[in-house]
């Protein structure tokens, strides 16, 4: 399927309906902010044309000034009351962090996402790129209350001089048109930036969940050596990507003394033939300060722009290709959302699986199985078989909807399977995969996962074969397994998948090679344990020969092609 693509200002346009009051508060805050400095500059050009004589004022000089400071305190009263960005700012962060979770957690259908091919990738892009989006919006809504302040302060300072007014224009257009020549620069530093900080994470996420790797290999040096290559990498990526930034910066505020420059020695010969009041001065040098910032902020969301179509192309990366807009979906961060149930068939209970002409390819490598048919019957034990990289992973997961597959049907009692990620989830179906996966949590979370059903923990630990080992911890299920299950060894991380895969009291098992860390006694008391049930119908990867002899039909693997199936001796 392929991506559709979100732009960063469709985006912006999008999220900015989130939260409309707290947005709304925002704009009125900016805006009341902006305007004031017009006020600020009418009130200059009062006093100082007062002092001077210029011009008789309504008010008394001491009157004007009040009202001068009276309109500086209301300044800093609108500066404070700007935290209603920072709220507005907080609630968007969290609303698309919590889309992008959404579609990485989605169990298949339109709204599952894809994931990202490193831990650290995909911190970088709920962290990074989710900033500089909003640091974009917060650019572009920054830079509309500025070319409203230019409008207005245009018209004024046209009426009292134009050809000064001309000159102040002019430096501000050169800054716009410099930054545009960058921006396709700016795009490429960005890229580059947000992959090399994104390599760094990703390998200290495996260095402190690879340390007992790493000791034992006496790698410690090398993995330094790595780091140290990949934060130069980094920090040469982020020179370049801030030098261009602080460039245009530096180069935007420097308009400001160009332009007070040019008013000051174009302002005198007009001065000295009366045509320009020391209040005018004040005020073209007032509305300067502030117009200063429209080329600043003209050429940061130019530059911003950029950075913001990396970070949504980025984001947006993670959501299902046909829907990006998935992205900047409206809804609540408090409330719970109810789970939609998995289409079914009329007869949910297993009675027969059957999968018909399955064929699954990875793009890459091009291996995968083809043209896969076999029929799982309610209680069956079926021990799919070969030699290492025959597909039998690759078959599994394409069965499961955990990879496309190019063709094939899967039924469930005769009922077409039309999304298998979907449907194949507990309570129907569930899945240990080769090298399972614990949280840093205690064991009694790890095998519960969210499950909120307890009552079928102490039984789903005893068919695992772990309650022994249970029994042995310091604090039995509350014992901590650390990092990724650390504490634990092979043997009792592959059980402990198995007991959170048994507590969901599905129809079908699913085992992707499972008992390859068990002895030879805890292996036979496993299946046992997993076979005493007459009802669980069982779908193993396994090479072991005791496990094949208890089969009811093996499905032979070899370079993605199945042999016929065998009912087991």
């Amino acid at each position: 399927m392929s991506r559709r693509r979100l732009s960063a200002w469709r985006a912006a346009g999008l999220i900015s309906g989130y939260r409309i009051g707290l947005f709304s508060l925002s704009i009125v805050q900016l805006t009341a902010w902006t305007s004031s400095a017009l006020l600020i500059g009418w009130l200059l050009q009062q006093v100082f044309d007062a002092l001077s004589g210029a011009r008789p004022a309504g008010f008394g000089v001491y009157e004007i000034v009040a009202v001068l400071a009276g309109a500086e305190a209301a300044r800093l009263a609108l500066m404070w009351a700007g935290i209603v960005r920072v709220r507005w700012w907080s609630y968007t962060s969290g609303l698309l962090r919590l889309n992008m979770l959404r579609a990485q957690m989605h169990s298949g259908g339109p709204d599952a996402g894809t994931s990202t091919t490193a831990p650290g990738e995909a911190v970088s892009r709920f962290r990074d790129d989710v900033e500089d989006f909003l640091t974009f919006v917060e650019t572009a809504i920054n830079a509309a209350s500025k070319v409203m302040l230019t409008v207005i302060a245009m018209v004024i300072m046209v009426s009292i001089e134009p050809f000064l007014t001309l000159a102040v224009v002019l430096p501000l257009v050169t800054v716009v048109i410099v930054t545009r020549m960058a921006r396709s620069r700016i795009r490429r530093n960005r890229e580059a930036y947000r992959h090399a900080s994104a390599a760094v994470t990703s390998l200290l996420g495996e260095m402190f969940g690879a340390v007992l790797a790493v000791k034992s290999a006496h790698a410690g040096n090398g993995i330094l050596d790595r780091l140290e290559a990949l934060n130069e990498r980094r920090r040469r990526a982020g020179l370049r990507d801030q030098l261009i930034s602080q460039l245009l910066g530096r180069f935007n505020r420097a308009t400001v003394d160009l332009s007070t420059g040019i008013v000051l020695i174009l302002a005198v010969p007009a001065m000295r033939r009366g045509d320009f009041t020391v209040g005018e001065l004040a005020l073209f040098v007032a509305y300067i300060s502030s117009l200063v910032w429209v080329p600043y902020y003209a050429g940061q969301l130019l530059a911003r722009h950029r950075q913001a179509e990396v970070a949504v192309d980025r984001t947006t990366a993670l959501l299902p290709p046909a829907n990006p807009h998935s992205l900047v979906a409206h809804r609540s961060l408090r409330a719970p959302e109810q789970s939609h149930p998995a289409p079914h068939p009329v007869n949910s209970a297993l009675d027969r699986l059957t999968v018909c002409g399955l064929t699954a390819v990875h793009a890459t490598s091009r291996r995968g199985v083809h043209d896969v048919s076999l029929t799982l019957k309610r209680g069956s034990f079926t021990v799919v078989t070969g030699p290492a990289g025959a597909g039998k992973t690759t078959m599994l997961r394409a069965i499961l909807g955990l990879m496309p597959a190019q063709a094939g049907t899967v039924y469930w009692n005769d009922e077409t399977v039309s999304d298998r990620a979907r449907f194949l989830v507990p309570p129907r179906s569930a899945y240990v995969p080769q090298v399972p996966r614990l949280f840093s949590e205690s064991l009694r979370d790890n095998v519960l996962l969210g499950h909120h059903d307890v009552s079928g923990l102490q039984s789903a630990v005893k068919t695992a074969v772990l309650d022994r080992d249970v029994a042995m911890m310091p604090a039995n299920l509350d014992t901590q397994v650390g990092a990724r299950g650390v504490r634990l060894s092979g043997g009792q991380v592959q059980r402990a998948a198995i007991a959170r895969a048994l507590v969901r009291g599905t129809d079908l098992l699913v085992l992707d090679d499972v008992s390859s860390a068990l002895d030879v006694e805890t292996e036979r008391q496993l299946w046992n344990q997993l076979l005493a049930d007459a009802d669980r119908t069982l779908l193993v990867v396994s090479n072991r020969p005791a496990t094949i002899a208890r089969a009811d039909q093996v499905i032979q693997l070899d370079h993605g092609i199945t042999s016929p199936p065998a009912t087991a001796s």
